[in-house]
């Protein structure tokens, strides 16, 4: 017999259900088809800059010739002053080269012609990390020592980069300010049908995940205020699957450990984490004297099977993760070589140290497989052992690279001795 809460659950689901034609108003967001969204990069931070560094290119065929690249150099120019603004804001903008990861600045525009260098640091999902501004700028003087050179830290609120922490030679600008220099841009040159919808669905993505929709927001909230208790009972539903998932992987890890195949410790795993080592990875990068990591372990990294909500259900990924913490020189120069071969998912930090995030599994270009809500354990097994595989596919590539062979080499003749 149901008791009162249960009744009165039913009786909340029952009532949204009668009223869900109220999702109707969300249909401008739901319905719409966006390439953004189909190719699950929306909220790639990576992705975003390679879509500005296309706009901003004068000889790419978006159809906005110099327009977004003008608009860049004039708020450079009028924001940060100088000797030189006149020329910048004269300047003809044809003759650009649009750089992407030079020296590991996102985005490098290089007027030769004119002698002016703009570089551009895009933080949207991560913190500015090691003093990485004060750095960018020492490489572009030292590349550029003649040119005019101008700065800008982009984040989705322009204030955000007052955080930073060279931020006085940073020109702060947020989001908003770069839509408004690419409607312009569309405005003044009008770019062909095909250019023209991309373009769009770009600027529809960045105003809905980066600067926040603000109809769209108070549509939700009012649904969410006269549905709550049903809404409740759909989100807890949906959470519940997390532990569970979390709980396998944990279990599933403990069994590879009692076959020698990982390294795992329960406890240094985190509600919707579990973190693991391998005996191969641990002679390449090996502990430090301490406890020293932001993990408070001798190690530096972890292979980490994350979960997390996703837009259509609990998902999961294996990353490898290394923490800066405590990390020595020898170390660091281990850790640079290996971040070398693995391609980098997300770096973040606290403002004393930072955090790498590499990509393991699952294939490139899907940041997370999807777990169905009606999965059972012999599917998740099966996930987790082809995950197993593809990292045990990167050690292997890792240790026939010479530096590897000649580090591991090196350790078993100390060992001998």
């Amino acid at each position: 017999m149901e008791d009162d809460s249960t009744k009165e659950d039913r009786k909340a689901l029952e009532e949204f259900l009668a009223d869900s034609g109220c999702l109707d108003r969300l249909s401008k967001w739901t319905r719409g088809f966006n390439a953004f969204d189909v190719l699950g990069i929306a909220r790639a931070e990576i992705r975003h800059s390679n879509v500005l560094a296309w706009l901003m290119d004068p000889a790419e065929n978006h159809g906005l010739d110099d327009g977004v690249i003008r608009g860049f150099v004039d708020y450079a120019a009028r924001g940060m002053g100088g000797d030189g603004v006149f020329d910048d804001l004269l300047m003809d903008c044809d003759g650009f080269s649009i750089r992407r990861e030079w020296h590991c600045i996102d985005i490098l525009a290089v007027n030769y012609d004119a002698g002016y260098v703009l570089c551009i640091e895009n933080k949207i999902f991560s913190g500015e990390h090691d003093d990485q501004l004060a750095r960018y700028c020492g490489e572009v003087e030292k590349a550029y020592p003649a040119y005019r050179r101008r700065f800008i830290f982009l984040t989705p609120d322009a204030r955000n980069a007052s955080k930073a922490s060279d931020a006085e030679d940073w020109l702060a600008m947020g989001y908003g300010d770069v839509l408004g220099i690419i409607g312009q841009a569309v405005e003044a040159h009008g770019p062909a049908p095909a250019q023209a919808q991309f373009i769009s669905e770009y600027m529809d993505a960045v105003r809905r995940d980066i600067l926040g929709d603000e109809e769209l927001e108070r549509i939700c909230m009012k649904i969410y205020k006269k549905h709550k208790r049903a809404l409740d009972l759909i989100i807890n539903c949906k959470n519940d699957l997390i532990p569970r998932i979390n709980e396998h992987c944990k279990e599933w890890a403990r069994r590879k450990a009692k076959d020698d195949e990982i390294v795992f410790d329960e406890g240094d795993c985190g509600k919707r984490i579990t973190r693991f080592r391998t005996k191969l990875m641990s002679l390449i990068l090996p502990d430090g004297d301490g406890p020293n990591s932001s993990w408070k372990t001798c190690c530096n990294y972890f292979y980490e099977i994350k979960v997390q909500d996703g837009d259509d259900g609990p998902e999961i990924r294996c990353q490898l993760c290394f923490d800066s913490c405590g990390l020595d020189g020898k170390r660091m120069e281990i850790y640079d070589r290996i971040s070398r071969s693995i391609p980098c998912l997300e770096t973040w930090s606290n403002g004393k140290n930072w955090w790498h995030i590499h990509w393991i599994w699952p294939d490139a270009g899907k940041s997370f497989q999807l777990v169905p809500a009606d999965f059972d354990e012999e599917w998740l097994n099966k996930q987790l052992d082809d995950m197993l595989g593809r990292l045990k596919e990167f050690e292997r590539g890792l240790s026939e690279e010479k530096w590897v062979k000649d580090l591991l080499a090196g350790k078993d003749a100390a060992e001998r001795a």
